[in-house]
């Protein structure tokens, strides 16, 4: 089976071709340069003729789009591009997907906005589908989301609009299969299909997730109002303004919301958690249970324990089925020693600390069997005089007392670290 794909070497375009590749497709890629080797490629410019399609394409999916602030006239020769490549699918008797925006709209604040909103209807009318995402993110750092992390990353603060603005992510791979999921289904015709988190999220959370997950850094929040904005605007002219990005902010203020819960499960996609997949990977629970390992070793070995050792915990907990870490807590990240106040039966024997003590004894069993751990339990040092064994036997038993006493005080904090991991799982 073969896909025409325009755009195919963008953001959306490289993470659509690879999985399709993946999935047995021919991908054929129309783009103004040649794409990697494994793709075959047509020649394709949007200023330019519709490729010719290919015997046998199956779908022609659009992605190719004009992101400069151009003039009504551009956004004109956008739509008869459009236009040409619908032609172009029904001649090849070929399914037509555009990849259009959420906000396209008749009266969207921006050119990009109205423009997406023409072309839908030139494929509603030809009986094509339109997916509308909402923000795109994750993998690599590209288009908007790669301008957003950057930004990110290069300041100490982070914007937050107001009033503020809701967003609707979805990981640039799930968007990938959902496109997939479209072309493989044929009852979907004539159709918009809304792709993006069923819950908005305010903008400025988004942007601190960035900041959490992919960044891994504090970020300030600093209150920029929204009328302040539209001052500047006045003030610097409609051209200037969006050649500094300002038509985008507005399109965001603007940003209508979807109802993408229909369409989500019309196709039977299960978007993955932001956190996950801010991740570079975009499997966050595998950098969850890294994190996991390293706070329960450090804790058995009372030092920060070797990658070898980190690497076959997180190994035997998959080998067991065990995808999702039960450590969460920042503050058990950032102080190992307070599972000491988990570590008692009071809270490992009942129900809710069993997957704790569980992978506690994991933990245990693999840094026993380590040299690391050979220095730790088996006493693997230097010899001592008697008088230096004596302090130190008198000083362990001072701190076992003392964590004893801590624990039956910090019981109750305790109980709320294994709450704080859980509602941080959910989350």
């Amino acid at each position: 089976m073969k896909l025409l794909i325009t755009g195919a070497t963008g953001y959306i375009g490289q993470r659509l071709s690879a999985l399709a590749t993946a999935r047995g497709y021919e991908v054929i890629c129309a783009t103004r340069h040649p794409g990697p080797a494994p793709y075959a490629w047509l020649p394709y410019d949007l200023r330019g003729p519709a490729p010719e399609c290919p015997a046998g394409t199956q779908a022609l999916i659009h992605l190719a789009a004009d992101t400069s602030t151009g003039a009504d006239n551009d956004a004109d020769d956008e739509v008869n591009a459009a236009l040409a490549l619908i032609r172009c699918a029904q001649q090849g008797s070929a399914r037509f997907i555009f990849i259009s925006s959420q906000t396209a709209e008749p009266t969207a604040p921006s050119v990009y906005g109205r423009t997406k909103w023409r072309i839908e209807q030139h494929v509603l009318a030809a009986g094509g589908t339109v997916i509308r995402p909402g923000q795109v993110y994750g993998g690599p750092e590209r288009g908007l989301f790669g301008l957003l992390s950057g930004l990110v990353r290069r300041s100490p603060f982070i914007p937050i609009l107001w009033p503020a603005p809701c967003v609707q992510p979805i990981h640039v791979d799930d968007l990938a299969a959902s496109i997939l999921a479209v072309v493989e289904r044929d009852d979907i015709r004539a159709e918009i299909l809304n792709l993006g988190a069923v819950q908005p999220i305010a903008f400025d959370r988004f942007l601190g997730a960035i900041a959490a997950h992919r960044v891994r850094a504090v970020r300030l929040p600093i209150p920029l109002p929204v009328a302040l904005l539209r001052l500047l605007r006045r003030l610097l002219g409609h051209s200037l303004g969006a050649k500094l990005g300002l038509e985008r902010i507005f399109s965001l203020v603007h940003l209508p919301p979807m109802d993408s819960e229909r369409s989500l499960q019309k196709l039977g996609v299960q978007l993955r958690p932001l956190a996950h997949g801010m991740h570079r990977s975009g499997r966050g629970q595998r950098r969850g249970l890294l994190q996991e390992a390293t706070v329960l070793l450090n804790y058995l070995l009372k030092r920060p324990p070797q990658r070898s050792l980190v690497s076959r915990y997180v190994r035997a907990l998959e080998r067991g089925g065990k995808t999702r870490p039960v450590i969460s807590s920042r503050l058990l990240m950032s102080w190992p020693i307070l599972l000491a106040l988990l570590d008692t039966p009071g809270v490992l024997g009942k129900p809710d600390g069993q997957a704790l003590a569980w992978r506690l004894q994991v933990a245990l069993a693999i840094a026993e069997a380590s040299p690391q751990g050979a220095q730790v339990f088996l006493g693997v040092q230097q010899s001592r005089s008697p008088v230096a064994t004596l302090v130190a036997l008198g000083l362990t038993a001072i701190k076992a007392l003392t964590w004893k006493l801590a624990a039956l005080l910090g019981r109750p904090f305790a109980r709320q670290l294994l709450r704080e991991s859980e509602a941080q799982r959910e989350a």
